[in-house]
């Protein structure tokens, strides 16, 4: 495994270390799939890739094929047995399962799903699915194991306002005990796994809307925010940043096409502004890369043959029991650590500082907010040891939370200082997901 502490070194020697924030970048990969709208994607958690099938080429001619996408290539799958080719269905991720789910399309209600090797159409009576429709939203509810359907476009009745919950075998039609979103088509919709509740954005009844809903299995509510996206054709432009723990939303058609970056945190919408962005377009699609930290985002209504990833800022956050130490009888703080499922099982490591947390540093487009200074490089060398560091570098556990130790033994210390200890979480090829707030400790 390889550790960073080189790198963060060298990094103090270049200037071109690139500040922490939320970005789009886009990604060139040796092959990718032709240019399409109205496709589905899904990421598959489990085999750490984003599954892509179907869609509209520009001659507008539907496809039915199967691609997936590892972070640095895209590939064509050809399995003997597909669906049929479509457009404006949905696919997403059943993580209980461990299959990715496609439901829909124009004229269609058949249930798929796909484990990586094979396509298996699922056998349901008529009374037990959605009628058929497109341009719907899914979402899955990882707390209950299931996943969400609202809405679409019904090819006989028209709009509609129904919710369905797929249980792995047949479709349940839900009831909301208080109220509905209205019926409506274009709209997207993603699962904040933080807050256990499936977020519904915008669409298109008898105008473009620009409203907010949640459902949590028993009732839809609306959310009043101060402020929110303008109305906007939405479908696909949804997906949750579980390492960010936030909805993100990119761009849609108001009338024209958007090119604009949105964030939603459980209680408001806030537009980020980005030193670059795909082009504006519309049914285009968005997931979330766990396994990297990244939303991806493919094709659209402009440069649809385009992959773009978005990523940046910070969910890793660090608390402390107390705030000071006394450096006559000794004692130590405790350091809680929280990154998120999102970084489960990641390395972690703390640095210390103590001449304090601004400017900070950028390391590989990871703001550290600590200064380098000779106790940094003291803490790196002996990180290990014990005392003064307790499980100052390991491993997170399943949900992405630590807790260390920094120790002060009685009457070593002869005047009384404060330190600063942030962390920063990489993976097994060194590359940096993250970093936390600053804590202080001061021994007096």
């Amino acid at each position: 495994m390889k550790f960073p502490a080189l790198l963060l070194l060298s990094c103090l020697a270049i200037a071109d270390c690139p500040a922490q924030s939320p970005d789009w970048t886009r990604i060139q990969p040796t092959t990718s799939p032709f240019a399409r709208t109205r496709h589905a994607m899904a990421y598959d958690s489990d085999r750490k890739v984003t599954v892509l099938f179907g869609g509209r080429d520009i001659t507008v001619k539907s496809h039915g094929d199967t691609w997936e996408y590892d972070g640095k290539t895209w590939t064509e799958i050809k399995p003997s047995l597909s669906p049929s080719a479509r457009t404006d269905h949905h696919m997403i991720y059943d993580s209980v399962r461990k299959l990715t789910v496609l439901y829909g399309g124009v004229g269609m209600r058949d249930t798929w799903t796909w484990d990586g090797t094979v396509w298996t159409k699922i056998k349901i009576p008529a009374a037990n699915k959605p009628s058929a429709r497109n341009r719907f939203a899914m979402a899955f509810d990882q707390s209950r194991g299931r996943i969400v359907l609202f809405g679409g476009y019904d090819t006989t009745k028209g709009l509609v306002d129904d919710t369905w919950e797929f249980d792995g075998t047949i479709w349940h039609k839900m009831t909301s005990l208080i109220t509905t979103p209205p019926g409506r088509t274009n709209h997207a919709m993603a699962y904040d796994s933080v807050r256990k509740s499936v977020v519904l954005f915008s669409g298109v009844a008898a105008a473009r809307l620009s409203d907010t809903w949640e459902w949590n299995g028993v009732f839809w509510r609306q959310v009043t925010t101060a402020s929110a996206p303008s109305a906007r054709r939405c479908v696909g432009c949804l997906t949750f940043d579980a390492a960010r723990r936030r909805i993100v939303l990119f761009g849609g058609d108001s009338g024209v096409s958007l090119d604009d970056t949105w964030e939603y945190d459980g209680k408001d919408w806030t537009q980020i502004t980005t030193s670059q962005a795909p082009r504006g377009r519309e049914q285009h699609r968005m997931v979330f890369d766990s396994a990297r930290g990244r939303v991806v985002l493919f094709g659209g209504s402009q440069d649809g043959d385009e992959t773009w990833e978005y990523w940046g800022g910070s969910s890793c956050s660090m608390t402390a029991d107390v705030p000071t130490v006394s450096i006559t009888t000794g004692g130590a703080q405790t350091l809680t650590l929280d990154a998120g499922p999102a970084h489960a099982n990641r390395p972690y490591w703390i640095f210390g500082s103590i001449t304090g947390t601004t400017p900070g540093i950028s390391l590989n487009g990871i703001k550290i907010p600590l200064n380098i200074d000779a106790y940094t490089q003291l803490a790196m060398e002996n990180v290990m040891a014990n005392p003064p560091f307790n499980n100052f570098r390991s491993v997170l556990d399943a949900n992405g939370g630590a807790t260390a130790q920094f120790i002060v033994p009685a009457n070593v210390v002869k005047v009384g200082f404060t330190l600063y200890h942030a962390y920063i979480v990489f993976d097994a090829t060194g590359a940096f997901h993250c970093a936390s707030n600053p804590v202080s400790v001061t021994l007096k």
